[in-house]
């Protein structure tokens, strides 16, 4: 007896069948570039859907439970019905509610004033001059350094609850769960597009748009399904198949659908295991390709999708989050399902793909593998190359003067768009030139010289860097990231890095201008950056230098305590 599991199952089958159909339909509308698309068989649509039925089983449960959910588009649509401008009465309630245990203990009448004021800080943006400073200084009476002028007000909020010893980082503690609702309130924001979050295999196979578009190129890359110069385009049907991938992104009018299957405006790919609480943000790519370095719209975008999954899985929404290529713990690894053969673009530190851990999972987080292998399109049968296993794609015509060869006489090289074709040798010699560090052969007028050797236009993109401080290009890897004087996180080289030193508090390596010499709990003179000085560092007004907190009392240091209290004994 069929059960209604497998009813079920069957049901999405058949949907995707037909969206990965219409999709095929839509991606080739606005090219003439579809002898590729015109091999994509029922064999390989078929295989597809049934694979991407079974492998986001998981993920299509927990999103499902999304009132914002699209059963046919099998996707979460997030926008204005899903967020919204922060509803100040509910952060009032809310920060009321954080403190109440306080306030049961200080049942004193000012007590109970102090903590109103300050919480109309925060539940009154738009409150006149007078009352404002009457909010900011009831936060300073209760807690003298948790106010700062830049600082978020989240933070300020968690700083005054430190101070008054109401934090309770306790898993599941009353203060973890309204102190992230009372976070996220605050700092909602209502969206003016729609972020479409799909398991859908119908988008996976059309992440990128399509090559050579009549309207105009526009977010292709080696993903783009309608050529082969890249092998990379397997990782289209790999990602699909496998049990964690989602894809996030827009297109310029959500009410046309055919724009979702070729006309993606931005994507990002999001990894994540349903209850693990790891999530992987890879690379942003927007209409101009893939994004080097950080995108504006990252933050944003991750922010919403921790949204999404902490309140499908009922728990408060509290991420750390890090830079995958440089701060993440030893113990994270995120890698590929044997087989897989798309572009794993997150473990290039110049993508800057992000790790989040939600704070339930902080101790318990398992590592996960991403991708899968990829399907020929027209069989069907699996292959970690290309679109087409050894048996379907077999050409010996060079791609350059289209005679015929033997196979073994023709070389891979890349064309002007970066995308893997083959050429015979005469060709090669005198159309491309060698790249030093791939290897690989390019057109000769794509080529840039560095230090004697020519390097191609993806090796610079990928693996070298421009030093913010003197202009000189470099390899990434023998560059350092570091905190410039208006504290953003910047690349140097060797010789700029003499500029820069470690903070002694944080850890941070900042420039020496933005160093200051404080002295120690223990009276060492030390060096930290301008943040750490401010939050743990008080100026003694006697001798005008400064000393941590803990040792002063009244404005003054030990040693100027000490030369006054000799003073008041000599007098």
């Amino acid at each position: 007896m069929i059960s209604q599991e497998q009813i079920g199952l069957f049901d999405t089958t058949m949907l995707l069948r037909s969206n990965i159909r219409q999709a095929i339909e839509d991606y080739g509308a606005h090219t003439d570039a579809v002898s590729v698309l015109n091999d994509v068989s029922e064999e390989f649509i078929n295989q597809l859907a049934e694979d991407a039925t079974e492998s986001k089983k998981d993920l299509r449960e927990l999103l499902r439970k999304s009132p914002a959910w699209d059963e046919n588009l099998q996707a979460v649509i997030i926008n204005g019905t899903k967020t919204h401008d922060p509803d100040y009465s509910r952060v009032y309630r809310l920060g009321m509610e954080i403190f109440s245990p306080w306030l049961d203990e200080h049942m004193s009448y000012n007590c109970r004033e102090l903590v109103t004021n300050a919480i109309n800080y925060f539940s009154e943006p738009n409150a006149c001059e007078y009352d404002s400073a009457s909010y900011i200084a009831a936060i300073k009476e209760l807690a003298p350094k948790a106010y700062r002028a830049n600082r978020k007000k989240s933070r300020i909020f968690k700083a005054m609850c430190d101070t008054l010893g109401i934090t309770n980082e306790t898993a599941g503690s009353n203060f973890s769960r309204l102190f992230a609702q009372f976070a996220d309130e605050l700092s909602g924001k209502k969206l003016d597009f729609k972020l479409f979050l799909s398991i859908n295999p119908a988008h996976f196979i059309t992440m990128s748009n399509p090559k050579w578009d009549n309207r105009g190129e526009m977010l292709t890359s080696c993903h783009s399904f309608n050529r082969t110069d890249y092998e990379y385009n397997n990782g289209c049907a790999g990602y699909a198949r496998d049990d964690v991938t989602m894809i996030a992104f827009t297109v310029d009018n959500p009410d046309d659908l055919e724009l979702l299957n070729n006309r993606k405006t931005t994507r990002q790919l999001f990894m994540y295991k349903v209850g693990n609480g790891l999530l992987l943000q890879s690379r942003m790519y927007n209409s101009s390709g893939g994004v080097h370095g950080t995108s504006s719209i990252t933050p944003l975008y991750r922010d919403l999708v921790q949204r999404e999954l902490s309140e499908l899985e009922g728990v408060p929404n509290r991420w750390k989050t890090y830079t995958y290529c440089k701060d993440m713990p030893d113990n994270i690894y995120i890698g590929t399902n044997c087989g897989f053969g798309g572009y794993a673009d997150w473990i290039h530190s110049n993508f800057d793909a992000k790790v989040s851990i939600r704070l339930d999972h902080i101790d318990d987080c398992k590592n996960f593998d991403v991708g899968n292998s990829g399907l020929c399109i027209k069989c069907g049968d699996e292959t970690s190359k290309g679109l087409y296993c050894r048996n379907c794609g077999e050409s010996y015509e060079c791609e350059c003067c289209g005679e015929h060869f033997d196979e073994d006489d023709l070389y891979l090289v890349h064309d002007s768009y970066g995308n893997e074709i083959q050429v015979c040798g005469d060709c090669r010699d005198a159309n491309y030139t060698y790249c030093s560090h791939c290897e690989g052969y390019y057109p000769d007028n794509t080529m840039t010289r560095i230090n004697g050797d020519y390097i191609c236009q993806q090796c610079l993109e990928d693996d070298y860097s421009t030093c913010n401080d003197c202009g000189d290009v470099h390899l990434t890897e023998d560059m350092h990231c570091v905190l410039n004087e208006n504290g953003n996180e910047v690349w140097v080289c060797d010789d700029c890095y003499d500029n820069y030193d470690i903070c002694n508090d944080c850890g941070n390596t900042v420039h020496v201008n933005s160093l200051v010499t404080v002295h120690s709990r223990n009276g060492h003179e030390i060096q930290v950056c301008e943040e750490c000085c401010n939050d743990h560092y008080e100026y003694c007004d006697v001798c005008g230098e400064y000393y941590h907190e803990s040792v002063m009392e009244n404005s003054l240091c030990p040693r100027c305590r000490a030369e006054d209290n000799d003073a008041e004994e000599m007098a």
